[in-house]
């Protein structure tokens, strides 16, 4: 089967099986593939059965001669003969239709929507896996304004009050005094605790014995937890005492605590 021939089987071949196919309006056409698709089983039949290799298409070896003396002559094959191309297959009825366009269509557009389902599955996987990985900055970029240090003659804070005990550590800063506390406001949980108010608002031991712990200024608190630092942040406005307002005013401050010491950060916004 020459080039032509192939092209020709290939292009209707698609014509009867792709996913455009048309071939069962063309009743010519459909003859023609059942030639080409005769021609081809024939071939490949013929291709299967032979086991000698021919070298000299004119010369044919001729089978050994009994006489162990005697030589194989070659036989020339005959002049002009030509190989026959094999004959249709008479089993195939000329009239049998191909199968209906509509089910390979659907067959063929099932298959194809599968698989663009199942590209816009994995595609969507490694998407979400790509953003839900994106590594997020564990700082703000913020400026360190200053570095506390416990203080040990800032205000005393009355035994108890706000959850200090006799070993709490406290921090000053521009009107404000963080503590360790044995626990965060409002039922937060965790370690190494601070608690954060305005100075001015720390009673009296006195009246911290008669009333109780109470703030109506300023306050804030947080925990360390597992591998996060105890960090608290807070929003410098009316309620701030009139010095840190003088200093950061209409910024942001973030408390960081390491160790023994207490980081601070301003965003200016």
């Amino acid at each position: 089967m020459d080039t032509d021939t192939t092209d020709e089987l290939d292009l209707l071949r698609a014509r009867a099986y792709g996913p455009a196919a048309d071939i069962h309006t063309d009743v010519s056409a459909q003859q023609r593939l059942r030639e080409l698709e005769a021609l081809t089983r024939a071939r490949d039949s013929a291709t299967d059965a032979s086991s000698v290799t021919i070298t000299d298409r004119r010369l044919v070896e001729a089978p050994p001669a009994r006489d162990p003396g005697a030589t194989s002559p070659l036989v020339p094959e005959p002049e002009g003969e030509q190989q026959n191309e094999p004959a249709v297959d008479a089993s195939v009825p000329r009239n049998t239709p191909l199968p209906p366009r509509g089910r390979l269509s659907r067959t063929v557009r099932l298959l194809w929507a599968g698989s663009i389902v199942a590209t816009a599955a994995v595609t969507a996987a490694c998407t979400y896996g790509l953003v839900a990985m994106t590594p997020v900055s564990v700082s703000s970029g913020a400026p360190q304004v200053a570095t506390l240090q416990p203080q040990t003659l800032g205000k005393t804070i009355p035994p108890g009050w706000g959850g200090v005990g006799p070993s709490s550590r406290s921090w000053e800063f521009y009107g404000l005094t963080l503590f360790e506390t044995t626990s965060a406001m409002f039922g937060g949980v965790g370690d190494d605790c601070v608690m954060l108010v305005t100075t001015e608002e720390i009673p009296e031991e006195e009246d911290a014995a008669q009333n109780g712990w109470s703030v109506s200024a300023l306050a804030a608190s947080g925990c360390r937890v597992g591998a996060f630092p105890t960090t608290i942040e807070l929003t410098v406005n009316s309620s701030a005492p009139e010095e840190l307002r003088a200093a950061f005013g209409g910024s942001s401050l973030q408390f960081v605590k390491r160790g023994d010491e207490i980081g601070v950060f301003q965003d200016k916004g």
